[in-house]
């Protein structure tokens, strides 16, 4: 396919889903086909099972950039592996180098990375709120002269914004392995609610611990900060279960 072509990445991903679709242990997204199996065994048979799909539709890979029988791979910004999904300790270090921001612009480049990998932390949104302050009554909408100007002057930090920025780094920095559901594993989600945010982690039981497989965090919006206690207990629950 022709790169530049207006969702061009789109119609392939339709493409290679139809190419793959049905096939046991394969995932692809765009040109990336990760393929996971239970033993060496079953690995060649779900290769071979591949290789006659992508010959059937003409498709061709290079060898050079293919990696088989691997315990582990790193592919898309995170690592797999039989123990569970865990950042890229490169990705981690670039965030945990990142010099405390002086603009808009710089805060909400630190704020992309860290949020990429923001399923790993749990209280997220609890961590980074006295930061996202720095964000109210700004947009990316709108670019015009004045909010162009606004993203590059200085931001004013407080005790509790460069606290939140060293918490935010430390958080990234012991992010935790997140396990591979197992099912029919039993499920505990556990919830709570500050004066700023909620969150949420759901857990599985595995040989007699719980062993994290997904985090879930957003900030309390001024309106939803002034509700009760209760109805903030509630709302967590609420939002924990439909996000994960």
């Amino acid at each position: 396919m022709q790169f530049g072509l207006c969702n061009s990445s789109a119609t392939f991903q339709r493409f290679i889903d139809e190419v793959t679709r049905g096939l046991p242990g394969v995932y692809a997204f765009i040109d990336d086909i990760l393929i996971t199996s239970k033993n060496p065994e079953q690995h060649f048979q779900h290769l071979k099972t591949l290789f006659a799909r992508l010959d059937e539709y003409g498709l061709c890979i290079n060898v050079s950039k293919c990696i088989f029988g691997a315990l582990t791979i790193d592919v898309l910004g995170f690592n797999l592996s039989e123990n569970g999904i865990k950042p890229l300790p490169d990705k981690i270090k670039c965030i945990l180098d990142f010099p405390k921001p002086d603009t808009l612009t710089q805060l909400r480049r630190f704020l992309g990375m860290f949020n990429f990998y923001r399923c790993f932390i749990p209280k997220a949104a609890h961590i980074l709120a006295p930061i996202m302050q720095f964000l109210e009554g700004h947009t990316n909408r709108k670019k015009s002269h004045s909010s162009v100007c606004k993203s590059f002057e200085q931001l004013k930090w407080n005790e509790n914004a460069e606290q939140a920025f060293l918490a935010a780094k430390n958080a990234i920095a012991e992010a935790t392995l997140l396990r591979h559901p197992i099912p029919g594993a039993q499920l505990s989600l556990w919830v709570d609610a500050s004066d700023v945010a909620i969150g949420g982690a759901l857990s599985q039981l595995s040989q007699g611990k719980w062993e994290p497989i997904a985090f879930f965090s957003i900030k309390l919006n001024k309106s939803q900060q002034k509700w009760s206690t209760y109805d903030r207990e509630l709302f967590s629950i609420y939002s924990a279960i439909k996000k994960i």
